[in-house]
């Protein structure tokens, strides 16, 4: 499912899906413009003027939908793409905005949550 880099913002990352409640570990607190990927270890987003990119590995993650909202933020009725995750024994939800196209951030959201459900029946 390798897509090409694509053009974003990482909204942040929350703790049991709490705007207030911010994950501050491993590079997900900062928010930021950058590019977006899917790659064999999993989603990568690689922030503007930082060294390497965040990354969501595929065993971590337990699906994906779509929202306006994320960590605080609006996206002013825009489609956001939430990916929620397990890291520390922490339920976490990662937020990227991508694309205005409703209907492309819904199967990418269908897609990752396929792949997580598949990962999870597999071990």
């Amino acid at each position: 499912m390798p897509i090409d880099k694509k053009k974003g913002n990482y909204f942040g990352t929350e703790i049991d899906r709490k705007w207030w409640k911010r994950y501050r570990k491993d590079g997900l607190f900062a928010r930021g413009n950058g590019r977006f990927w899917l790659d064999e270890e999993g989603i990568r987003f690689h922030k503007l003027l930082t060294r390497s990119p965040l990354l969501i590995r595929w065993e971590e993650i337990t699906g994906a939908t779509l929202g306006k909202w994320h960590a605080g933020r609006w996206a002013a009725g825009r489609p956001v793409l939430k990916v929620d995750f397990v890291r520390g024994g922490l339920n976490l939800c990662a937020g990227f905005y991508l694309s205005s196209d409703r209907q492309q951030m819904q199967r990418l959201a269908d897609d990752l949550t396929t792949k997580a459900r598949r990962g999870a029946n597999s071990g």
